[in-house]
């Protein structure tokens, strides 16, 4: 990690470049009282999608943030009933477990916690959570946590219920000599729409939508740059492109045009895209 900037203007553009997941320990090591940060509106995809099913909610270790806020949401706003497997190395790792048992006590009936302690049983392992999930086979799952406890949850849901993730991990970016995934054409343009500016530029072989649109002098949003994220999803309008991860738009939005524009590569042709 870089030394601290030296000034609130050059702190401002640093931390626009920081990892999602890795913000929070930037914070703590770089910024003093008296820093100014610029903040932006939440913009993932991570959201509580509109159901009448059960919400069933699988986290390891930090991964109990944004589910905490989704069962939040269901509890206050919906007749469904939430139950959440919160899995943690050991009793004094767990974090949020005074307000879920307040909210459970709230929601009694509605809202049920179980927790799994490494430390007590071992790493957690598929047949824990096919028996918390039981006679729930077709609920709405959310998961976050490390990438192997992601890995594991989601190969261990086989019912017909749907399942959405939040990763807040890293990925390697590609080598900038790897192959192209389609030549540029001759002529090709990459069009990017960011509120009232348009600008268009030629396409340049295996760079992303994101990469052109900085390119073309504009800052559209985005955190991760590592397809987890949504935080910089646009809409194809023109063209299309393939998307080297995707680990947060559901099949239903990328068939709808949307895709995120840090991952995406245009395939052939001139291509448009709009942030909204």
């Amino acid at each position: 990690m870089s030394s601290a900037p030296e000034t609130d203007t050059e702190l401002m553009t640093t931390v626009k470049r920081v990892p999602g997941g890795a913000v929070s320990n930037w914070l703590l090591d770089n910024v003093d009282a008296g820093a100014e940060l610029e903040l932006t509106t939440p913009r993932g995809m991570f959201c509580l999608r509109p159901a009448e099913v059960p919400m069933l909610g699988f986290s390891g270790g930090s991964g109990i943030t944004p589910l905490l806020s989704l069962a939040k949401s269901a509890l206050a706003t919906t007749d469904r009933p939430v139950r959440l497997l919160c899995a943690d190395r050991d009793k004094e790792s767990i974090i949020f477990d005074t307000v879920l048992a307040d909210l459970a006590e709230r929601y009694r009936g509605r809202l049920t916690v179980v927790r799994h302690l490494d430390a007590d049983r071992g790493l957690l392992d598929a047949a824990a959570i096919r028996e918390f999930v039981g006679a729930d086979g077709g609920a709405d799952s959310y998961v976050c946590g490390p990438e192997p406890f992601m890995a594991l949850v989601e190969s261990a849901l086989a019912g017909p219920g749907a399942v959405f993730s939040e990763r807040f991990g890293s990925m390697p970016s590609p080598p900038r000599d790897a192959p192209a995934t389609a030549a540029a054409e001759p002529d090709a343009t990459v069009t990017i729409v960011l509120g009232s500016k348009r600008v268009s530029m030629p396409r340049r072989a295996n760079e992303t939508l994101l990469e052109s649109a900085r390119r073309g002098g504009l800052a559209p949003p985005f955190s991760c740059e590592a397809g987890n994220c949504g935080t910089c999803i646009a809409r194809l309008t023109k063209g299309s492109a393939t998307m080297r991860v995707n680990d947060a738009l559901t099949e239903e939005e990328v068939a709808d045009g949307y895709v995120l524009t840090c991952q995406g590569v245009p395939e052939t042709g001139s291509v448009t895209v709009r942030y909204e």
